[in-house]
C-alpha cells in the first residue's frame, strides 16, 4: 500500500464497497437467504437486486460488492444451497443400490424433512412448475448437466430390469412424481387459508399418502392389459 493510500484508509477501498464493509461470510449467507424468501414468493426474472437488498437491510452497494450481477448471484444459490439438497438426495440412492424400497421411502421422508427445515425448498419448486422461477431452472440445469445420468434415474433403470420396479413406469418421470407428491401438498398446507382443508393436514399425513401410493403403484406388478 502506498504511503498516500495509508495515510487515506477509504483510497484503498475497492470501488463500490461500502464504507467500513468486511468481507462477511455471515453477510453474504443473509443475503442469499434473502434472495430465496423472495423468489419463492414471486418471479426470479422479475426480482432486482436492488429489491434484494432493499429487504436484507443492506444497501445496493452492499449488495453489487458481494454479487456483482443477478447472474452470479442465481450461480450462487444453486452452488450454496440447491447442490447440498441434491447431493443429499442422491446419496440415498448411492447408499442404497440393491434395495429400492429403502431407498425411496428414505427419499419421500427426507424430502419432507427438507421441505421442513428449508421453507423455501417446496415454494420455490411449485414456482418452478408454474414458470416463475424458469431463470433459476436455467441455472440449475446448467449446472446438473445430463440428469438421465443422475444416481437416482441409473438406480431406478437398473431395478426394472432387476424386476425389482414396476416397469411400465417411466423413470424420467419418478423423480418429478415424488418431489410432486411431497413438494406441492406441503406448500399448498403453508399458503392455505383458514378454513379451507388443507392446513387441517400434516407433514405425517403427506408422507404416509405420498408411501402409500408409492407402495401401491412402484413395486407392484401392473396388472395384464386385454388387447382391444
Amino acid at each position: 500500500m502506498s504511503a498516500q493510500n495509508s495515510q487515506n484508509p477509504e483510497k484503498s477501498r475497492r470501488p463500490g464497497r461500502p464504507k467500513g464493509a468486511v468481507a462477511s461470510a455471515e453477510t453474504r449467507e443473509r443475503l442469499i437467504d434473502t434472495a430465496l424468501e423472495i423468489f419463492s414468493h414471486q418471479d426470479v426474472a422479475e426480482t432486482s437486486l436492488n429489491a434484494i437488498a432493499k429487504a436484507a437491510g443492506v444497501t445496493p452497494a452492499m449488495l453489487h460488492y458481494y454479487f456483482h450481477s443477478r447472474e452470479q448471484l442465481l450461480d450462487e444459490i444453486v452452488e450454496q444451497r440447491f447442490m447440498p439438497l441434491r447431493r443429499q438426495l442422491a446419496d440415498i440412492f448411492i447408499n442404497h443400490p440393491d434395495d429400492p424400497h429403502s431407498a425411496l421411502h428414505q427419499m419421500v421422508k427426507t424430502l419432507a424433512h427438507l421441505a421442513d427445515k428449508h421453507p423455501w425448498f417446496p415454494r420455490l419448486w411449485l414456482q418452478n412448475i408454474e414458470g416463475g422461477a424458469q431463470l433459476l431452472r436455467q441455472h440449475m440445469c446448467a449446472r446438473v448437466g445430463d440428469v438421465t445420468q443422475s444416481p437416482a434415474m441409473l438406480a431406478v433403470r437398473r431395478w426394472q430390469q432387476e424386476g425389482k420396479v414396476n416397469p411400465a413406469l417411466v423413470p424420467e418421470l419418478i423423480m418429478p412424481t415424488l418431489l410432486s407428491l411431497i413438494l406441492i401438498p406441503l406448500t399448498r398446507i403453508s399458503q392455505a387459508p383458514r378454513g379451507s382443508a388443507f392446513p387441517a393436514l400434516t407433514q405425517d399425513q403427506v408422507v404416509d399418502h405420498a408411501l402409500s401410493l408409492l407402495d401401491s403403484g412402484m413395486f407392484a406388478q401392473p396388472p395384464s392389459r386385454s388387447t382391444p
